[in-house]
């Protein structure tokens, strides 16, 4: 059975950064959900860090504290930043960015189309456009398990719908946050 990984960590406001992260199994359905307290970088912070300030907080703090307190081992994670692109070492599996494309469908699902070195097209629905899949890392059998694990969840789920769904979490959390 498939369990597909979301991750985002993501600056919400200026200097406020939030995270999440989702397993689903192999319907969309939610296996696990974590989310991070809101973390504001402080004046002396983003004077330091300056433009590597966000992809501090993003790759090096948040992602890796949501990874550690997973509890399922997603096949394959899918993240929205490039930032997040790069596999992290708790993530133990393919990472890869599912983006929409203007392609022609292809006849088959999980039939591929190099696209560039680091990207392809899979028809990872029964209808419609493939997607373009850019992978975190360059190993051939990693790639190839990201694409079998993706088509295998395509046949029972839309995969970027938990996306959209993270993304309306976090923003539940900030509000919840505001308002406390």
């Amino acid at each position: 059975m498939s369990i597909i990984g979301y991750l985002t960590a993501t600056e919400v406001e200026p200097s406020l950064f939030l995270g999440a992260a989702m397993s689903t199994d192999r319907f969309g359905l939610p296996a696990e959900f974590r989310y991070t307290e809101p973390v504001r970088a402080t004046r002396l912070q983003r004077i330091l860090y300056g433009s590597a300030l966000h992809r501090y907080l993003c790759r090096e703090v948040i992602a890796p504290t949501l990874l550690q307190a997973m509890e399922t081992n997603p096949q394959v994670w899918i993240v929205q930043e490039e930032l997040l692109l790069e596999p992290l070492e708790a993530m133990r599996a393919p990472v890869v960015m599912l983006l929409p494309s203007e392609a022609a469908p292809m006849d088959d699902l999980g039939a591929t189309l190099p696209v560039g070195e680091d990207e392809m097209l899979v028809q990872l629905s029964l209808a419609g456009a493939p997607l373009r899949v850019r992978f975190g890392d360059t190993d051939p059998e990693r790639r190839q398990h990201a694409i079998q694990v993706l088509t295998e969840a395509a046949h029972t789920m839309d995969l970027l719908e938990p996306l959209h769904r993270l993304q309306q979490a976090l923003r539940v959390v900030q509000e919840e946050q505001e308002a406390a």
